[in-house]
């Protein structure tokens, strides 16, 4: 059995209850941490610890204290955050905290190409990569868009995952006033072509400290949330083995380190897969991942403990993973909810997973279904609202 010690921080989220799981079936002890008072994770009966941080949104300088005190204090091998709050923090405070830990991330620079969307179109473009027409400029140039892009268009944030901040544009204003209305936090933002949905692709990869490619999956959304685009709720594994080259190709080329995953639209207009992003940091289906054959946690211990790990690149092809709740709420949001119930209910030709929700993990499975419920509950239901009465007598 591996032994030794992980830090997993984000510990409410879906990756990182996996990872938990993946890793303390391996036999390394598992510190929880969280910014949280309550996390998932730390009900899994795979973490020996559990540890709140300040959150590193409103505290970023309490934040890396906190987790270099920690490290300072027990012995670990790796710190593995899980978002990019905290993705991005722990990467530039890699000097305080690498004599005490392993940060299995690429240097901050390398780093930065995925979590800014201008830096990731810059890359595209100078290796040849397909992706969306892009305009990068700090100020809105209504005829730019006109004779560049075309619409429609995607306005969206510079920094960030999602579709938070993310508008659809049919015309300049829409544009205009999209612009004009963004949330300060959002900004700076960016203007990029509207790639038709043909099909949505993640390429999701492992490299070691010599940027060669040592795990991959591919997989393919089925549905999402909401329907017209968004977190994936059901997703499969699938072969493609020349997206698997060409990311491989692009990704090695960047001198790349750890984990990322490279998203892709195919665009039916011409064929090609166009990228989306990179994000730099372990995937919300990551349970897919690991069901399909490749452990990438357990990979990333190695190369933290052992300076490499050996390759799986031979996935599982036709393997699914659900995110339930988010496919419930697919089911409620879609236009045609007969033909959306068909789906939902429809089993799987192959096997099927869930992202979080396992009888052999209870503790976590429960605390993380009440939390889902909780937010499904908060965004679907009606405010309950008090009815106004006469104050007369």
């Amino acid at each position: 059995m591996t032994e030794g010690r992980v830090l997993v921080l984000d510990a409410e989220r879906r990756q990182a209850v996996v990872a938990i799981r993946s890793l303390g079936s391996a036999g390394v002890d598992v510190t929880a941490a969280s910014g949280l008072r309550v996390n998932t994770g730390a009900a899994s009966k795979h973490a020996d610890r559990c540890v709140r941080y300040p959150r590193p949104r409103t505290d970023r300088g309490g934040f890396v204290d906190r987790i270099e005190r920690e490290v300072r204090e027990r012995e670990y091998d790796m710190v593995l955050p899980m978002a990019d709050p905290t993705v991005v923090p722990v990467v530039e405070a890699r000097g305080r905290l690498e004599p005490h830990v392993r940060v299995p991330f690429p240097d901050a620079e390398t780093l930065r190409i995925g979590t800014d969307k201008k830096r990731t179109v810059e890359a595209a473009r100078a290796a040849g990569v397909p992706h969306p027409k892009t305009l990068v400029s700090e100020e809105l140039d209504l005829e730019a868009v006109e004779s560049e892009v075309g619409y429609p268009v995607v306005l969206k944030p510079r920094m960030g995952a999602g579709r938070v901040g993310v508008s659809v544009c049919d015309n300049p204003a829409e544009l205009e006033a999209a612009y004009a209305n963004a949330d300060d936090r959002h900004r700076p933002l960016l203007v990029q072509e509207f790639i038709p949905n043909g099909g949505e692709r993640g390429v999701y990869t492992l490299y070691n400290h010599s940027s060669e490619l040592r795990a991959v999956t591919v997989q393919q959304r089925l549905r999402t949330d909401p329907p017209e685009g968004g977190t994936s709720s059901l997703r499969e594994t699938v072969a493609d083995p020349e997206l698997v080259s060409s990311t491989d190709e692009f990704l090695s080329g960047l001198g790349w380190q750890g984990v990322a995953m490279a998203e892709f639209r195919v665009d039916p207009r011409d064929g090609e897969a166009k990228l989306l992003e990179i994000n730099p940091r372990l995937w919300g289906s990551l349970a897919l991942t690991v069901a399909a054959g490749a452990d990438i946690p357990v990979l990333l211990h190695r190369l933290a403990t052992e300076g490499d790990c050996e390759t799986s690149l031979d996935y599982q092809v036709g393997v699914q993973a659900r995110h339930l709740l988010g496919d419930v709420s697919n089911l409620l949001a879609s236009a045609d909810k007969r033909s959306a119930l068909r789906a939902f209910l429809r089993p799987a030709d192959g096997p099927r997973y869930h992202d979080v929700l396992s009888t052999d993990d209870p503790g976590a499975t429960a605390l993380y279904f009440l939390s889902e419920v909780g937010k499904f509950a908060s965004r679907r239901l009606p405010r309950l609202r008090r009815p106004t009465t006469d104050a007369g007598p």
